[in-house]
């Protein structure tokens, strides 16, 4: 395996900084098993959601263009590529998930692992996913479930789009997208999405009593 060490480092640096370190005190946090109506402009507002899923696709598309495989590999050192690739991405996704300011919680990385998909794999492969797992979500009013169906969607598409050839790498890809479900679920972790508060309240979405 080649690796071009700038780009590579720039990656890794785009891709393992969790956004969290970023949210100052008005930010604020939502259990996405809440009713969000009264909330979706607070959370499209807060513009780090938009940096988030840049700073992905950017560090993606730099992961993969730093690392080349050597024509004269053998056995699994054939797929050092694409197992670094899935060992980052994976990595990234915990950090993104972990690492929350909000007790007891995980951070819901909505935007990062769908810009992520846009940098690692080609646009329709990832654009598609995306598409439908945002309408999933959306329409059952399930957030939770934009995870589950995004890694769903990008294997059953990018097998069909790109064939077997990538089956290793969409199975990597998958796994990196789940993540944050199968963490919330094994560590019982409240998933919590961020939000631009209006006003002082606690963290969770919760306005002080009136006097």
């Amino acid at each position: 395996m080649f690796i071009d060490w700038i780009r590579f480092a720039a990656a890794l640096v785009l891709l393992l900084t969790p956004i969290a370190l970023f949210h100052g005190k008005k930010v604020h946090y939502r259990p996405i098993a809440r009713d969000w109506d009264t909330h979706w402009w607070q959370i499209v507002r807060l513009g780090l959601h938009t940096i988030d899923a840049g700073r992905a696709a950017l560090g993606g598309w730099l992961l993969v263009d730093a690392l080349a495989s050597n024509p004269a590999a053998h056995g699994l050192l054939r797929y050092s590529v694409l197992l670094t690739e899935g060992g980052v991405m994976c990595t990234a996704v915990l950090l993104q998930t972990f690492f929350c300011k909000e007790p007891d919680s995980a951070h819901a990385p909505f935007a990062f692992v769908g810009g992520l998909l846009f940098g690692i794999y080609p646009p329709a492969i990832a654009g598609f996913p995306v598409l439908i797992a945002i309408t999933v979500a959306g329409g059952s009013r399930t957030p939770v479930a934009y995870f589950p169906t995004l890694a769903l969607a990008l294997f059953a598409l990018g097998f069909l789009f790109g064939g077997k050839g990538m089956i290793v790498k969409l199975s990597l890809g998958m796994c990196a997208v789940m993540l944050p479900w199968l963490c919330s679920l094994l560590f019982s972790l409240d998933l919590v999405v961020s939000y631009r508060a209006k006003r002082s309240g606690d963290s969770r979405g919760n306005q002080p009593p009136r006097q």
